[in-house]
């Protein structure tokens, strides 16, 4: 067993009578005092010596570092999204007014059109689904050959007949009571008023062309 040096020994005393531990008294054999230490041999590690060999550094020194997670941000919802750019919605405003706008630059001004023929008159009112195209007749009688001239010899009543329309006279006779080849048989009352769709002046214009040009 190595044995202990001296010199240790007494260090080891000193520190414990300063710190007031017990076993920092003297020895007894000597009286409590003892002979100074010798110097340490070279090569021999002392108490307050340092081992021999690199020292850690503060900054290599590995430090626990307590980190928190990092909560995760919560996306707010607002609802359903249509899926349009917002950039897009100011031209889907203003997209219906640039079409009204358009348009109206194109239209032709209805005074530059100037008023529709008596024929043009005759097609967009519907005329020919009952009387055929060219006045030939169908569902309502015929109109061509001078056919309403013979029944209204007076070219007023043919007027308030198409203003009108025949439900005024339904189940009964129209026209010249005294027209060549008799009188017309009772109205079915098919016939419309065209007074709410056409104005007097259109009217007239159709009455003319139907009596004059079919």
């Amino acid at each position: 067993m190595t044995e202990v040096p001296e010199y240790l020994l007494e260090r080891s005393r000193q520190r414990r009578a300063a710190l007031g531990l017990p076993g920092g008294e003297a020895p007894a054999s000597d009286g409590g005092a003892s002979a100074a230490p010798a110097a340490p041999a070279t090569g021999v590690a002392t108490a307050d010596t340092p081992p021999a060999g690199p020292q850690p550094s503060a900054a290599t020194t590995a430090t626990a570092v307590i980190t928190e997670p990092v909560p995760a941000v919560q996306q707010i919802d607002t609802g359903p999204r249509s899926g349009i750019p917002v950039w897009m919605m100011p031209v889907l405003l203003i997209l219906p007014f640039w079409a009204m706008v358009y348009m109206g630059a194109f239209a032709e001004p209805e005074a530059a059109a100037g008023p529709r023929t008596g024929a043009q008159i005759y097609v967009s009112a519907g005329c020919g689904s009952c009387h055929g195209p060219t006045g030939g007749g169908g569902v309502g009688p015929r109109l061509a050959g001078s056919e309403t001239k013979l029944t209204f010899p007076d070219v007023e009543d043919m007027i308030t007949w198409v203003a009108e329309g025949s439900a005024p006279k339904r189940g009964e006779s129209y026209g010249d009571p005294n027209r060549p080849g008799g009188p017309r048989p009772p109205a079915s009352g098919g016939m419309p008023a065209f007074k709410g769709q056409l104005t007097p002046e259109e009217i007239t214009t159709v009455v003319e062309y139907i009596r004059e040009e079919l």
